[in-house]
């Protein structure tokens, strides 16, 4: 029986997790969630009642030390900002510090070992902190998450999937699965010192992912892959920061230059089942896109 502390407990892939987590029949460990803010703290109770939780800020050490203690294993997701160096060397060093902490499990991104781009750096940086921290460490890398194309909703309505990713393929990956994933490793102490590489069922182009859309919507959607201002200055308009929309484009070049084209037995491994295609999540949340 382990407390298992999940940082970054409120967004979608903590929030997979978290049900995840509660499905299991068997489950034994206790589940606590670290967030930020009390109100986060009671949203996430009301979802989950048998949830325990803890605030902290990654901003102030203090409560990081504090949200470790008893913790046997820490699950960090790390947030959407720039620092996410600082932010993953000052967990690390937080679950260090705290010795009952023995396993430390890192959300990070396919191809983080190679550095290629900008998210890649970001999250090697935490990995390789990690694997030097003493702790037991297992990297989950995760690729561009079907449930992405949510914000594309507008566009599909329209007839049109705008997005940049040229002719190549990448095999994007449901969040649930993904929660599913961590799940089962945070349950298990079979994965220490291992990083996992963990896509999606089936290579897609943006043509391919289009006509999928086609055939569950039963209309006609088409692919058109902006060039890379005109991605840049979308991505801007809607209100990203101007590092993550940078960011993004690069990892649409990586897609099309088919970097990224590869269909990794890691994620079916782990999850004990078939990966979710594509066509279920579009069937599963059809309404979002007529």
């Amino acid at each position: 029986m382990s407390n298992i502390l999940i940082i970054g407990a409120a967004g979608l892939n903590g929030i997979a997790t978290i049900k995840a987590l509660f499905a299991k029949t068997n489950l034994q460990d206790t589940i606590i969630a670290g967030v930020r803010s009390e109100e986060k703290a009671q949203a996430l109770k009301s979802q989950f009642p048998n949830l325990k939780t803890r605030i902290m800020d990654i901003d102030q050490p203090d409560t990081l030390t504090a949200s470790m203690h008893g913790i046997d294993k820490v699950f960090y997701i790390t947030g959407n900002v720039l620092e996410r160096e600082q932010h993953a060397k000052l967990v690390i060093d937080a679950a260090i510090a705290e010795k009952s902490v023995k396993d430390f499990i890192f959300y990070s991104v396919f191809g983080a070992e190679y550095e290629a781009i900008l998210f890649g750096r970001q999250f090697r940086f935490g990995e390789k902190y990690l694997e030097n921290s003493g702790l037991n460490w297992t990297h989950l890398r995760t690729i561009f998450f079907q449930d992405n194309l949510l914000g594309w909703a507008d566009g599909i309505k329209q007839g049109t999937l705008y997005l940049g990713t040229g002719t190549g393929k990448f095999a994007p990956l449901l969040v649930s699965d993904i929660g599913e994933i961590a799940a089962n490793v945070l349950t298990s102490n079979a994965h220490h010192n291992k990083a996992y590489n963990i896509t999606g069922p089936e290579l897609l182009s943006g043509d391919e992912i289009a006509h999928t859309f086609s055939t569950v919507l039963d209309t006609n959607v088409t692919h058109i892959s902006p060039d890379n201002e005109t991605t840049l200055a979308s991505l801007l308009d809607a209100g990203w920061p101007q590092w993550q929309a940078e960011g993004l484009v690069e990892l649409f070049n990586l897609f099309a230059d088919n970097q990224a084209a590869v269909v990794s037995p890691d994620g079916e491994a782990l999850l004990g089942r078939k990966l979710t295609p594509l066509k279920e999540f579009v069937t599963q949340n059809r309404a979002a896109f007529i």
